[in-house]
Order: structure tokens, then C-alpha cells, then sequence
């Protein structure tokens, strides 16, 4: 099976008992054994469901051993199968899934064709122990058609493919979706090629909102040498996926997955021109942001991995858009949190592309993390080989492509570089970059890239090198803090006319132009010890730059052009780095909350 030929399919939600106006009364089957029961096999219900026109409903009992099953779906029909009857008698579920095992039967549990517009719905099932042969789809459920599947309150573990170890939907027209509902596990699942949790593609929306969903512990091998993509889940163009779940038991939404490339996800457009691959996270429960954490990579892309493909007219790329997010403690040798791809043919170059809080990545339903939640991080993770020898990788890593962020934080990343771009377009307006551990320079960029940083601080960091940015090409550095001492500011090796420098203060000024706007000093953070990286009062770097028009926004959320009463504004009234100062705030450090300086700015 070729990756090309892999197409995949996600489902919008559908209220379970939904059923029209106008529909016939429901038809319920019962698979067990005993009283009650009208079948005494999966198969048979279903069978028997399809030749009845409308909607069913087969009651799963614990009456029988559903081992091993090969189960097959083809249907026009809106169906649902629900687990957790312990008998034919009971009229409501307890609640306690049926395990539906695939155990002997060397195929998909489920294969499911869902034709027009039909509506299938598994819920209260434990799907376990499928295992198709080498090239297989589908261990545990195999999706395709034009139709729509949810799965909810289910459980998709232990099962074995090719592709898509848990599930693989591949969707044969438009308007098909999967959907990941309500308490609904993705654990433990092996692909021997790509997709160790879910494989999903074509022409298909796939959407993972609800709370107690995670796709966990999944891993995508690679054998004989193949790639191995997406130990949690791969998504080929042009298939979408919505990611917006809180995640289960405190764990992230796509947590402690494995592959060569992709941890936790590989976003892959399709080879065929045009056919882009998308996914967007955003949170759903402010208390609790989508994450991407503890999944690695033994290449590339311990958290996210993103590949365009090889076309020949059009574009294809692979694209991360992500707001209020967290992508934390995934490993990988280079791109430990994210890492960005390229592909090139006849002449031509297709490029990832990462967009982290920008307009376009607007969600309907998404919800803004709630106030002192760690939020929009890309932090804790470490480039390392497979045998924990460090690496110089990066943990936002692009090769060729585009980053365009706001409002990011980076915080305790090990590894070469917190940044590192060749040939790349990064641009990075409010940032922290704190706190990191690097073999090499904090940022790189490398060749004929073009690096942004604005409204930035840079602080607190341990940078085994000379320098604190490294920049080959083009730079423009505005109203930011590098406090670093002992590390000049800048390498810089491109043309002075395209490097612009205004408005910084800087540990070292002497490897940055000569500028008035530019001056070397301490920033007086409030209480970096404790992370505590906002200005006190007395800072210099307090209403120092000219004002922005517009309504921007500190990595706070607050308005931006604060104008300290007493404070000389050196340019303007704009403060520089990350935070703002704002009227009436207090000095407080992390161990004293009674005594505090600038108390009397209240």
C-alpha cells in the first residue's frame, strides 16, 4: 500500500440518541446468550440491521465472548453499537464497556464502509487485539466511505497494522468525518509503518474536542527501515484534523507516543498537487490546554512533525496552526517540540509552515487559557539520540519554511539551539525565552533566512557559546531585552543593509550596530530567580520605545503603551521585551508578597 493511496476520514459530532421526527420507531437487536437475546453474533445483527430500513440500534451484552471478531459494516443506514449491557434483559447500560477482541482473527476488528450519508456510532466498547498482516490497515477499525463515525466512551487499544495501528479512516468523498467523543482512549497501539494511534486522510475532518479523550502510548515503528510517521496519529492532506481536548487523568491530549519522525504528530500533505495537510489545536477548558507532551522521536519532531510532498504544479504543504497551546517535554534529535520539513522536485520547493496564535488559527468554540495557566509553551523538551546523548537540534526546528508566533514562551528546553531556522522565514512578535539550556547559540538562523524577533526577552538562559543569536542573512530586532551576560548579542555575517536593530537593551552592545536606540544595561526584572520576568518599576527598559498603533497585547494579554506616571520616557511610552508594565501593578517577588518596590505606584 502506497502513502499516496491512503486516504482518511473524521467525523462531526451527532447527538447518540438523536433520531428524526420522521424516522421509524428505532429497531434494537440483542447479541448474547439467554433470554431476550434476538442474535448470538455481531455479524448476524448487523446483517439483520442492514436489511431493515432506518435506523438500529445492537446491544453488545457480556452474556458472550466476543473473541476473536472480524466485524463487517457496509451501509447506507444510521447505526449504533453500544457496549456495557451486562444481559438481552437490560433495557439501560451499567456503564461497563464490552470488549469486542480481534485476538486469532488476524484482521481489523471493525471494517466499516459507510456509503451516502450514513451515521455510525460506537460507544461503550472495548476494541482490542486486531492485527492485519504486514501491509494492513486498521488494527483496530478500519473507516472508509463518504459516511460519518463517533466513537464514544470507548477504549481503541493494544491493536496492530501497517498503518494505523488503533484506526485508520480513509475517506472516499467530501464531507466525511471522524469523530474522537466523550471519554474515549486511544492507548497502546503498534503501526509497523505510520500512525501508531490513528491513521487519517483524504478528503476527511477529523475532530477531538471532548474531555477524557488522549491518544497515549501509541508508536509508529518504521520497520525494515521505512519512515515510521506519527506515533500518536498522522494526518495526510487533505485531511484536517481539530484537536481541542483537555486530555485524561491530568495527561495531555497526545501524550507519550513514539516514531522515527513525529512523536506525538505527523501532519503530511499528500503527494497528489494542492492537497494540503492541516491540523489546529486550541483549547476547549481553560483550565486545562490542548497539549502535546512526553512523546518522542528518534529522529525528527519529538511533539510535531510537519512534511509537504513532492508534486509537480501545484503547492502541498503541511501546516500547524495552533492558539493556546501547550507542546512540552517531548524528545527528539532535532525538533524536539516541533520540527518543520521540506521536500523539493523538478526545481520546485514545498515548505512546512507553523502559525502559533495568529489570526487565521481563530476556532470556533476555542476558549482562552484561563489566568495563571501555563499557556502558548514550548517548553521542557530535549534533543538527545536514542541512547540520551545530547544532540544540537532544536526544539522549534525549521528547515526551509515559515514560523509565524505571538505570544510565545520558551522555557527549559534542552538541547543545540531554542531556535534554529536554514533557510527559513521566522517571525516572532512577543516572546519569552527563558531558562533554556543550549550547546550552541539560543537562536540560529542559518543561510538565506529571514529572522524576526520583536517585543522579545531573552534572559536567563545557559548558551554554551559566544554568541546569543546567530543570523546569516537577514535580522530585524525591535523593542526587545537580551540579558545575558557574558554572551555577546549577536553573529551576524549578511549584508548590513539587512540588518535592523532599534530599540534594544542589551547585556553586550558592542556586537549590535551602533544605534541610539540601542543601550546596554540590566533590565531589573521584577524576580527572575523565581521566573518572574516582568519589569519593575525603576527598569530602564520602562517606556523606552515609541508607541504601536493598534490594540496589541503583552504575553500577558494586557494593553501594550502603558505610560508609567515619574517614568521618562526615553523614546516613547512602549516598555520593551515580553511584559508591559502596567498602571497600579506591584513588585512582588516569589517570597515576599508584604514588601514590595514601586509600592507606591498603586
Amino acid at each position: 500500500m502506497t502513502r499516496s493511496s491512503l486516504a482518511a476520514l473524521l467525523t462531526m459530532l451527532f447527538g447518540f440518541a438523536a433520531v428524526p421526527q420522521t424516522a421509524r420507531a428505532v429497531a434494537i437487536y440483542t447479541v448474547g446468550s439467554g433470554e431476550g437475546c434476538t442474535h448470538g453474533s455481531i455479524q448476524s445483527a448487523i446483517d439483520a440491521a442492514d436489511a431493515s430500513p432506518g435506523y438500529d440500534v445492537i446491544r453488545l451484552t457480556r452474556s458472550l465472548t466476543y473473541e476473536p471478531e472480524a466485524v463487517s459494516i457496509e451501509t447506507d443506514q444510521d447505526l449504533s453499537i453500544v457496549g456495557g449491557f451486562p444481559d438481552c434483559t437490560s433495557t439501560d447500560s451499567d456503564g461497563f464497556k464490552t470488549v469486542v477482541s480481534g485476538s486469532g482473527a488476524n484482521q481489523s476488528v471493525f471494517r466499516i464502509n459507510a456509503l451516502g450519508a450514513a451515521i455510525i456510532k460506537l460507544r461503550l466498547l472495548t476494541i482490542t487485539l486486531g492485527n492485519t498482516d504486514e501491509f494492513g490497515a486498521g488494527g483496530g477499525i478500519y473507516f472508509t466511505g463518504t459516511g460519518n463515525l463517533e466513537i464514544i466512551e470507548s477504549e481503541i487499544s493494544n491493536n496492530t497494522a501497517g498503518y494505523g495501528g488503533g484506526i485508520f479512516a480513509a475517506a472516499t468523498g467530501t464531507n466525511t468525518e471522524l469523530i474522537i467523543g466523550d471519554s474515549t482512549t486511544i492507548i497502546g497501539n503498534t503501526a509497523r509503518y505510520h500512525g501508531g494511534g490513528l491513521f487519517v486522510g483524504g478528503p476527511l475532518e477529523m475532530t477531538m474536542n471532548a474531555p477524557n479523550t488522549i491518544i497515549a502510548f501509541n508508536e509508529a515503528l518504521g520497520v525494515d527501515g521505512s519512515s515510521g510517521h506519527g506515533g500518536g496519529m498522522v494526518l495526510v492532506g487533505p485531511a484536517i484534523a481539530y484537536i481541542g481536548s483537555p486530555g485524561y487523568g491530568g495527561l495531555g491530549a497526545i501524550y507519550g507516543n513514539s516514531a522515527r519522525y513525529g512523536g506525538g504528530i505527523a501532519i503530511e500533505a499528500s503527494s497528489t498537487d494542492n492537497e494540503n495537510a492541516l491540523v489546529k489545536l486550541y483549547t476547549t477548558d481553560p483550565s486545562n490546554p490542548v497539549r502535546v507532551q512526553s512523546n518522542t522521536a528518534s529522529q525528527h519532531g519529538g511533539g510535531i512533525f510537519l512534511l509537504p510532498h513532492q508534486g509537480f504544479i501545484g503547492e502541498s504543504n503541511a501546516t500547524l496552526c495552533a492558539q493556546d497551546f501547550r507542546i512540552e517535554d517531548n524528545l527528539a534529535e532535532d525538533g524536539s517540540g516541533i520540527y518543520g520539513d521540506y521536500s523539493t522536485n523538478l526545481g520546485l520547493l514545498w515548505a512546512s509552515s507553523v502559525k502559533l496564535n495568529q489570526p487565521e488559527c481563530a476556532q470556533s468554540g476555542a476558549l482562552k487559557c484561563a489566568a495563571g495557566v501555563p499557556c502558548n509553551t514550548i517548553s521542557g523538551n530535549g534533543t538527545s539520540t536514542a541512547g540520551g546523548d545530547p544532540t544540537n537540534g532544536g526544539a522549534l526546528r525549521l528547515a526551509y519554511g515559515y514560523v509565524d508566533a505571538a505570544n510565545l514562551e520558551m522555557r527549559g528546553n534542552v538541547g543545540g539551539y531554542a531556535v534554529f531556522a536554514t533557510h527559513a522565514r521566522v517571525a516572532i512578535n512577543t516572546c519569552l525565552i527563558a531558562e533554556n539550556q543550549n550547546h550552541q547559540q539560543l537562536v540560529r538562523s542559518e543561510g538565506d533566512g529571514h529572522l524576526t524577533l520583536e517585543g522579545c526577552t531573552l534572559a536567563n538562559n545557559v548558551i554554551n557559546s559566544t554568541d546569543v543569536i546567530h543570523s546569516e542573512y537577514m535580522l530585524d530586532l525591535h523593542t526587545s531585552i537580551i540579558d545575558q551576560p557574558g554572551n555577546l548579542s549577536l553573529a551576524y555575517s549578511g549584508d548590513p543593509s539587512l540588518l535592523n536593530v532599534s530599540y534594544v537593551l542589551a547585556s553586550d552592545s558592542n556586537s549590535l550596530p551602533d544605534d541610539p536606540t540601542i543601550s546596554v544595561g540590566v533590565p531589573s526584572f521584577v524576580d527572575p530567580a523565581n521566573g518572574n520576568y516582568h519589569l519593575q518599576l525603576a527598569s530602564f527598559a520602562v517606556d523606552f520605545a515609541p508607541p504601536v498603533t493598534g490594540d496589541d497585547r503583552d504575553l500577558d494579554g494586557l494593553p501594550r503603551d502603558q505610560n508609567m506616571p515619574g517614568v521618562p520616557d526615553e523614546f516613547g511610552v512602549r516598555d520593551l521585551g515580553a511584559y508591559e508594565r502596567q498602571q497600579g501593578a506591584q513588585d512582588c517577588g516569589a517570597a515576599d508578597t508584604i514588601l514590595c518596590n514601586g509600592f507606591d505606584n498603586v
